[in-house]
């Protein structure tokens, strides 16, 4: 690498880790990604933003283990506790949050895409390798670790930065979830809020928000399979 080069890459990486104008920037790309995708002019957000994650922290001379993608100090807790966490949201979501929230909203959770699961093997392991891989990996680093880490940047490392970061990202996973009616973008917000919740629980690592959203949707998706949901 050239001296001016070198000279670019320091520049840009104080500016893109210091400056909170050029961070906001950097949100304002990401909120325009969510409107695309709210549009269907895009089919997806969690691509587009690890995308432009793994260049902002490029740029950074950081690493996605700098959000938490790091192995954590005990595997067995983390599996536990996640497994733990997804059984008793999907429980309490099933049994108390999506029907409040159909009473209120008069507007029935929408899984009507997911209704050729029922009973369908090969659909079932497609559902699961992908939940696995695109939802619970892909979307963990998207939301929680890139846009939840970046929005903290803005609004400050406190206690109070953090938790307006946790919200806002959490609103902005539940928006990504519009298909599933105004039920499912609320039940999907509180969702990711816990994932949040999780994130902190595992001290900012990203593998206990991982696998509780991997384990949340295989109990989900059998379900579904099994024909006792919805």
């Amino acid at each position: 690498m050239t001296p001016s080069q070198s000279g670019w890459r320091e520049r840009a990486s104080a500016l893109l880790r210091d400056h909170k104008a050029v961070i906001g920037i950097e949100l304002l790309v990401m909120v325009l990604i969510q409107l695309l995708a709210a549009f269907r002019v895009i089919p997806t957000t969690a691509i587009f933003f690890v995308l432009l994650g793994w260049i902002s922290l490029r740029l950074r001379r950081m690493g996605w283990r700098s959000v938490g993608l790091a192995r954590p100090a005990q595997w067995g807790w983390t599996i536990g506790v996640a497994l733990l966490l997804a059984a008793a949201f999907q429980a309490t979501s099933i049994v108390l949050i999506v029907p409040a929230l159909e009473r209120l909203t008069g507007t029935p959770l929408d899984l009507s895409q997911f209704e050729e699961l029922r009973s369908n093997v090969p659909l079932l392991l497609i559902a699961l390798v992908v939940s696995w891989t695109y939802a619970a990996f892909i979307e963990e680093m998207a939301y929680r670790g890139y846009l939840m880490n970046r929005l903290a940047d803005v609004l400050g490392p406190g206690r109070l930065g953090w938790i307006v970061a946790a919200v806002v990202s959490s609103v902005m996973f539940g928006l990504g979830h519009s298909y599933q009616g105004i039920s499912g973008v609320i039940e999907t917000t509180l969702s990711a809020g816990m994932m949040a919740g999780a994130y902190f629980l595992g001290r900012r690592n990203l593998w206990l928000p991982i696998l509780v959203h991997g384990f949340k949707d295989t109990i989900g998706f059998i379900l579904i399979f099994s024909g006792l949901y919805p």
